[in-house]
């Protein structure tokens, strides 16, 4: 009995240094000196996350706009509803690409349960899917607003990204080719042009 006792207690210790170490949460409606630390390491890894992004930018592109976390007021002015903001906004003027960055931070789920809740919480209503896409619509509405805001005239690219710490291995886009998923580990190949299309052979 002791032998057990000590064995669920050292699982349950290794289990919640893994969450820490991981900027997890446990969903728990309870908030103690544990749980807010996690809530810090959390935001401190989502900004980690965006700086590295940010990172891949700079080491492909010749800057002309870079800004984090871009309230839609902004570019658009104050609407009906919050659009939230963008957490980067990166104009390339050697190849007129415009950037929009949703970035998301998902600590590694320790078990099946906990990655089917961070895809339950990216696609479910009203999740960082719909509020991503929502912005984007609206860019799509009103380009010469986003022109206006990086003080550029003419064509531009525009990527509407939505780049996560969750691996994927390939790029995915949603049924109307709006929104492209993307993990930090292939973005540098995003970016580079060297992702492998699934329109041919």
């Amino acid at each position: 009995n002791m032998l057990i006792s000590y064995a669920a207690i050292e699982q349950a210790k290794h289990l919640w240094v893994s969450y820490f170490s991981n900027g997890g949460m446990c969903y728990t409606n309870v908030s103690d000196n544990l749980t807010e630390a996690m809530g810090r390491r959390n935001k401190e890894l989502s900004d980690i996350l965006v700086d590295r992004i940010i990172y891949f930018f700079f080491f492909f592109f010749f800057l002309l706009v870079n800004e984090k976390d871009v309230k839609y007021q902004r570019i658009f002015g104050e609407r009906e509803i919050n659009y939230g903001d963008f957490d980067v906004v990166y104009y390339a003027e050697n190849t007129k690409g415009l950037f929009l960055v949703e970035a998301k931070y998902f600590s590694d789920s320790l078990n099946s349960s906990g990655m089917v809740t961070d895809y339950k919480k990216l696609f479910e209503k009203d999740g960082y899917y719909d509020h991503c896409k929502r912005r984007y619509v609206l860019v799509l509405k009103e380009p010469n607003k986003v022109k206006e805001f990086i003080g550029v005239e003419g064509d531009i690219k525009i990527h509407l990204l939505f780049i996560s710490s969750k691996p994927i291995e390939l790029e995915l886009q949603d049924k109307d080719k709006v929104v492209t998923f993307l993990s930090l580990g292939i973005f540098d190949k995003y970016i580079a042009g060297k992702l492998i299309s699934d329109k041919d052979d």
